[in-house]
């Protein structure tokens, strides 16, 4: 005993270090137990139906047959915020050892989006999104981990409500005060099934085949999705009225925005330009095809347009994938839903993940068409629920037609021979690499799929597929911040330089990628702003090579709070697009080149006195005096108010951006409008065309009054690459 005490003694600082080693293992059980205590406390019961589905996964939507990509992400990727500290603080080490942002990415993803481009989108609130995490965090635990009494299902729904919960409370506190609102939230199309969204516009280019005017029709149609019912409007020169009757989306089906169909006209008959996939619920996982009929008619007053919903045959028009991740795609000359198995996987003991083709064709002729197992037919895929994150994107020929399908995984591993996907449960690199499956569509194609893996960061997210040429093959492509202006960025303050482009190559030949990419400085000579609303990839006839537009809404001072009613305020606001080519050499390295930006300038005082404007003048009334009426405004005009200007300058940062290509009699042009966000009876557009290999601003008879005009220059090297 003595000589413990002379050993104690004479170590002193092996009693320090146990009492340490005690102190940190009672803090961390305390942290623990208050983290949990402050979940079930702070946020409500899920009362959740019990239904097998995972949660969404995001999807993106083209605006027109031009747009290639719409590049969103905002520089800063898609992952969970939950600080590193509070991650191993509050939750409990999973089995496999997977960290908790891996387990529950496909939530935060979506949580991601929501909080960036929720409000300006969809007219989601802070609430909105933080409800849905935590549902879909539910939902996606129940898929993981499948555990419980076989007698008593429901006994492991109580701790995935928990842990739900937990999930809500680390990325709340890790992304405090990130909830983008109305003064920078921006417009991005992210969710495929907007059951919470009552009140949003969302605009489409059509094909120019069904303008029955292309000297004064945009080509642009919006639809204004309010109750489950729709209202179309035309964009023309001259805007056509808002008496039009508000249509009931088909079948109480969750009333869908529509895409495109790449003109489709195949055996089984034509399809209009634009559809929708609309579910009835989560529990529900039957597709249905909704054609968007839009039906010229020339009356002695005025040409008009009426949108309808036709009936069409059951076995036609509703097909059951039994998954969530759903696309439309035309296939070998036939309409085709592809999806990635979701539910039917994960809520039983099945270990496969597949494509899924399934044909919207009628009658005797029906043949069923080829599914692709991930793995192959025998080999199991762990991990399936790593393969749910992501948007399953589209490949395309050079003639634009879809030949594969690509998905995306993280945490998963890849064979050295690319033949399988091999087990990884603790997925540690998944951070900075991702695992593609590459799959060739269409019949008969088994032995067609490749596996690959890039060194793709999470901050690079999400990838999308961009044709380079018409013999350049596909690349996939990310924006992305350099790492000392990522910390910038995220801690509020501006970049010092301009984002990031990264391209991975995919070879024509189907050999393996390069897994690091080539990088690229994009070409804009002001590196803050233009990346917040997500840049678009498009491609014109044109020119073979594609173009990046970058749209930045400028300047950020108009402020509502400490304005004299009496002050008149005369400014302007500036709409820039930066459009750049991206060149692809034979040594199939790319750079940009021939950057352009164009200018154009909003009169916010024009804009107020316009007479689509009444409703907005309207508002600013009943905001500041509780009321509206005639001999009020008389008394006190709505422009001087500099709140209405906020509110228009709000607006014009959350509107949604198209390229598009408009034939007229002089040849094919360049399209950019700006669906004005709300109202787009004051939505503009601006033409350009190309002469001798530049481009041209082409002055047309589309601008309305309150545009003062637009003015195109080409940037110098300098700030062009």
């Amino acid at each position: 005993m003595a000589r413990l005490k002379v050993f104690i003694h004479s170590h002193r600082w092996l009693s320090l270090l146990i009492g340490c080693l005690i102190l940190l293992t009672v803090t961390l059980i305390a942290c623990r137990l208050f983290s949990g205590m402050a979940a079930e406390k702070v946020f409500p019961d899920l009362a959740q139906p019990e239904e097998t589905e995972a949660p969404s996964t995001f999807t993106t939507y083209r605006a027109s047959l031009a747009t290639e990509a719409i590049m969103g992400g905002q520089g800063t990727g898609l992952n969970c915020s939950i600080p590193k500290l509070m991650e191993k603080i509050a939750f409990r080490p999973a089995e496999d050892g997977s960290a908790i942002s891996l387990r529950f990415r496909q939530a935060c993803v979506m949580h991601d989006l929501c909080y960036r481009h929720g409000y300006a989108t969809y007219g989601y609130t802070q609430a909105d999104c933080d409800s849905q995490l935590q549902q879909s965090a539910y939902r996606l635990c129940r898929q993981i981990n499948r555990q419980g009494n076989s007698q008593d299902p429901l006994s492991a729904y109580a701790a995935c409500e928990h842990e739900a919960k937990e999930v809500l409370l680390g990325v709340t506190l890790g992304g405090a005060g990130s909830f983008h609102s109305r003064r920078s939230s921006t417009w991005f199309e992210y969710d495929p099934q907007p059951a919470r969204a009552d009140n949003y516009t969302v605009g489409r280019a059509v094909p120019q085949g069904t303008l029955s005017d292309p000297g004064q029709d945009f080509g642009v149609r919006t639809f204004y999705f309010r109750r489950n019912t729709v209202k179309m409007r035309v964009l023309a020169t001259q805007p056509e009225s808002n008496k039009v009757r508000a249509l009931p989306f088909p079948d109480r089906l969750v009333a869908t925005p529509p895409i495109l169909t790449d003109n489709f006209s195949g055996k089984s008959g034509a399809l209009p330009p634009l559809v929708s996939l609309a579910r009835n619920s989560y529990s529900d996982t039957s597709v249905h095809l909704i054609p968007f009929a839009i039906v010229h008619q020339q009356t002695p007053e005025k040409a008009s347009y009426l949108l309808s919903f036709p009936e069409c045959a059951q076995d036609t028009c509703s097909l059951d994938a039994d998954a969530s991740v759903n696309k439309f795609a035309v296939i070998d000359n036939q309409p085709v839903l592809v999806s990635l198995t979701h539910r039917g996987v994960l809520s039983s003991h099945k270990t496969t993940v597949k494509i899924e083709q399934n044909a919207f064709t009628s009658g005797e002729g029906k043949q069923p068409m080829t599914d692709y197992a991930l793995n192959g037919p025998s080999t199991s895929v762990h991990n399936q629920y790593r393969f749910l994150s992501h948007d399953m994107v589209f490949e395309r020929d050079g003639e634009g037609h879809i030949t594969h399908a690509l998905a995306f995984a993280r945490g998963v591993g890849v064979s050295a021979d690319g033949k399988q996907f091999i087990r990884d449960d603790s997925g540690k690199n998944y951070a900075t690499r991702v695992a593609v499956a590459r799959q060739r569509l269409g019949n008969n194609h088994t032995g067609d799929l490749q596996r690959f893996f890039l060194n793709a960061a999470e901050t690079d997210e999400p990838l999308s597929p961009v044709r380079l040429g018409r013999t350049q093959g596909t690349a996939l492509l990310a924006l992305a911040w350099s790492a000392a202006d990522l910390r910038r960025v995220e801690n509020g303050e501006p970049a010092t330089h301009p984002p990031l482009v990264k391209l991975w190559r995919l070879p024509p030949d189907g050999a393996t990628p390069d897994p690091v990419p080539q990088t690229l400085s994009v070409p804009v000579p002001v590196p803050n702003g233009y990346i917040s609303l997500p840049p678009i990839i498009a491609r014109l006839t044109t020119q073979d090579a594609p173009l990046m537009i970058l749209t930045r809404v400028a300047p950020d001072r108009w402020q509502s709070q400490n304005t004299q009613p009496t002050t008149v305020i005369t400014d302007t606001l500036a709409i820039d697009f930066i459009i750049t080519s991206l060149i692809t050499a034979a040594d199939g390295k790319s750079h940009f080149a021939h950057s352009y930006q164009l200018r154009c300038e909003i009169g916010l005082d024009k804009q107020l006195q316009s007479p689509e404007a009444s409703s907005l003048r309207q508002r600013a009334y009943r905001i500041r005096y509780g009321r509206y009426n005639p001999t009020l405004e008389a008394q006190n005009p709505a422009w001087q108010f500099n709140v209405v200007k906020s509110e228009l300058a709000s607006r014009w940062r959350m509107s949604q951006p198209i390229v598009s290509e408009r034939q007229l009699d002089s040849g094919p042009v360049m399209a950019l409008t700006m669906v004005f966000n709300g109202f787009p009876a004051m939505s503009f557009q601006a033409l350009l065309n190309t002469e001798n290999g530049q481009l041209r601003y082409f002055p047309a008879d589309t601008l309305p009054r309150f545009v003062n005009g637009c003015s195109l220059k080409a940037l110098s090297p300098e700030n062009g690459q």
